[in-house]
């Protein structure tokens, strides 16, 4: 009895442990749901069954100008686009678009160097819509959730908006100890009723391009002291599983990686999905013990010009770069303008 009494002593402060971060834990969820309390039942309104990246319907002005401060916007053509990504399958460019249709603007971070990949500076987050990536940078809200990216010959990392939300938009490779991905590319065609897969997204991306890390830190924070040397992707990708799976799920898009069960293992540490919450406020990330809230973009959408019956389409950066071409397109562009006004006069 003595024994016992001991023994239930030594273990009570270990109880009181366990019940205080049990205790802080709910305590965070709750701050957590005080501050998404006002979630805007509109952003599960908007179709997200299927994604047109160059006739985009909705205005991207939001992106335009609160991108504007961390980097550069570009206009380019799609033919120049095309030009650069002519390996795989995906959304192409038809000949039969006018000059004004080819015209894409696309944004180029600054805090891209030498060593700079896209999803990195944040972390991987499980769930229940797949691992979703929490970004530290305040364009992350963006940037990563939304469009693609690729690694443009002309101007380096660049992305190209786009208006349907995932957790994130990434290819990845697993291998026996390391977890690897790679942002989609413009080749990568979102429909909600096929989704992405392997099979249907056929571009490769250079080697250089991919981040891998060691599964055992795979839920850490993500940067160059804790990531494989890119010199060492090509081997790591030459003995890898290509995965992608994205799908729309009750309204959602989901996105299936590396599997929970194995990074647990790998991690000593138990994971369990995080629920989804969308709310008004932009920023980054909120991550409570059992909820993770983050923005989603309330678009609007373009009218229909009925004399043409394309999107009549008005925002634009307000400081903006012109590729070679796109300089050519602006410019004849203007002189026809001209014209009209000439004829009409």
């Amino acid at each position: 009895m003595y024994i016992k009494k001991i023994f239930i002593i030594s273990i009570l402060p270990f109880l009181f442990l366990i019940l205080q971060n049990s205790v802080f834990a709910q305590e965070e969820d709750s701050l957590l749901l005080q501050k998404i309390s006002e979630i805007d039942i509109s952003l599960t309104s908007f179709d997200e069954s299927e994604e047109d990246l160059y006739m985009n319907p909705v205005s991207f002005q939001t992106f335009y100008d609160d991108l504007a401060d961390d980097g550069n916007w570009i206009i380019i053509t799609k033919e120049e686009i095309e030009k650069e990504l002519n390996e795989g399958e995906g959304q192409s460019f038809a000949s039969y678009y006018q000059e004004e249709d080819g015209l894409v603007y696309i944004w180029k971070p600054s805090a891209e160097n030498t060593d700079w990949r896209p999803y990195m500076n944040g972390r991987w987050v499980y769930t229940t819509n797949g691992w979703m990536w929490a970004s530290n940078y305040k364009w992350g809200w963006a940037c990563y959730h939304y469009g693609r990216w690729w690694k443009s010959k002309s101007y380096g990392w660049v992305w190209m908006p786009g208006y349907v939300w995932a957790p994130a938009w990434v290819k990845w490779r697993i291998t026996g100890n390391h977890v690897g991905w790679t942002p989609l590319s413009p080749k990568a065609k979102w429909k909600g009723e096929e989704g992405i897969s392997v099979s249907s997204y056929k571009y490769e991306s250079p080697n250089d391009d991919w981040v891998f890390m060691d599964k055992s830190k795979f839920i850490d924070e993500v940067d160059k002291t804790n990531t494989v040397p890119v010199k060492e992707n090509s081997q790591l990708i030459k003995n890898s599983e290509s995965v992608l799976d994205m799908k729309l799920e009750n309204g959602k898009v989901t996105g299936r990686g590396p599997d929970v069960s194995d990074i647990e293992k790998r991690t000593g540490k138990t994971i369990k999905p995080r629920e989804l919450r969308f709310r008004k406020e932009k920023g980054k990330s909120l991550i409570g013990e059992g909820i993770v809230s983050v923005y989603r973009e309330r678009f609007k959408k373009h009218n229909i010009d009925p004399s043409t019956g394309k999107y009549h389409k008005i925002d634009k950066p307000k400081k903006f770069k012109k590729s070679p071409k796109a300089k050519k397109i602006l410019k004849r562009i203007k002189i026809r303008k001209k014209n009209k006004i000439r004829i009409h006069k």
